[in-house]
């Protein structure tokens, strides 16, 4: 069974759907909630393309896969309307700020915020691409063609952008008072139409929530 609520009762690390699309929530900050799709989109692709006319090709701002995950947007309506301009930091691995803070709307999620919120995130059916690039070209060892992603394993890889083999998994800002879907206990479900991740990731959920430092 579901229910529909305001998107700011839903709880860190539960999963909602808008628009037939599922995502899980993974914190509530900046006057919104921070959340990223359960899975990537179907398609893998390049970070950028290898004929593009910049020299910053693992900067994400202007790249392919920004532009990918705007044209996923611009197919859900419910979801672009609600998403929020926030700041997104794009400090290369090494430390470089070349890229900046810049304020954008279709994004995905950063390395600093996979660590952060990886409690949180589920594992995915295909790789997926992050924003985080490797280095710039004012970096000591200068190379601004590759970027980071994720594997399914959940592992962190560094690889050339102009490869097919990861896909976007959309990750942005949302209004907190939009109305949304979530799953209210589904009685008619039992343990074995769970897969074993879902239940592996419920068990830290529980166990996140009953801890006690002190």
């Amino acid at each position: 069974m579901s229910k529909t609520i305001e998107l700011c009762k839903v709880r860190q690390g539960e999963f909602f759907t808008i628009d037939g699309v599922e995502f899980v929530k993974l914190d509530e900050k900046m006057g919104g909630a921070f959340v990223v799709t359960t899975d990537t989109l179907p398609d893998t692709g390049p970070f950028e393309h290898e004929d593009a006319e910049r020299n910053d090709h693992n900067n994400f701002v202007g790249s392919c896969l920004m532009a990918d995950i705007l044209e996923w947007a611009n197919n859900h309506p419910s979801i672009k309307d609600a998403m929020l301009e926030r700041p997104i930091d794009l400090t290369s691995m090494d430390g470089m700020t070349d890229y900046g803070m810049p304020c954008v709307k279709a994004r995905t999620l950063t390395i600093d915020e996979f660590r952060k919120y990886r409690c949180y995130i589920p594992l995915t059916s295909k790789p997926w691409w992050t924003a985080t690039p490797w280095c710039t070209d004012n970096s000591p060892y200068s190379d601004a063609n590759r970027a980071y992603g994720i594997d399914t394993d959940g592992s962190v890889v560094n690889y050339y952008v102009y490869h097919e083999l990861f896909a976007p998994r959309p990750a942005f800002y949302l209004k907190s008072s939009i109305l949304v879907s979530i799953n209210d206990g589904a009685p008619d479900k039992g343990i074995r139409d769970f897969s074993d991740t879902d239940l592996i990731d419920e068990l830290y959920r529980r166990r996140r929530e009953s801890y006690d430092p002190d």
